[in-house]
């Protein structure tokens, strides 16, 4: 039996966002400046799960991708 991971990505604020890239939150808001307008508006000081699917598939994969996503297993047939 083949076993899966699939990513779902958290709702995290732009601190979180940074530990995971391991750079500074004034880093992460100097690079989201540029694709602020793709990313749409910050509410209630969080990122949601679209956006940071979003933000990840523009500066690519963090270091620590953990702290942004819940992995669930899934079993195939």
């Amino acid at each position: 039996m083949n076993t899966t991971k699939e990513i779902r990505f958290k709702t995290i604020n732009k601190t979180t966002l940074a530990k995971a890239y391991g750079v500074p939150p004034r880093t992460i808001k100097l690079w989201l400046q540029p694709i602020e307008k793709q990313i749409g508006e910050y509410l209630g000081k969080n990122f949601n799960p679209k956006q940071v699917e979003l933000i990840v598939s523009i500066l690519g994969q963090p270091e620590d991708l953990d702290l942004i996503t819940s992995a669930h297993t899934s079993k195939l047939i």
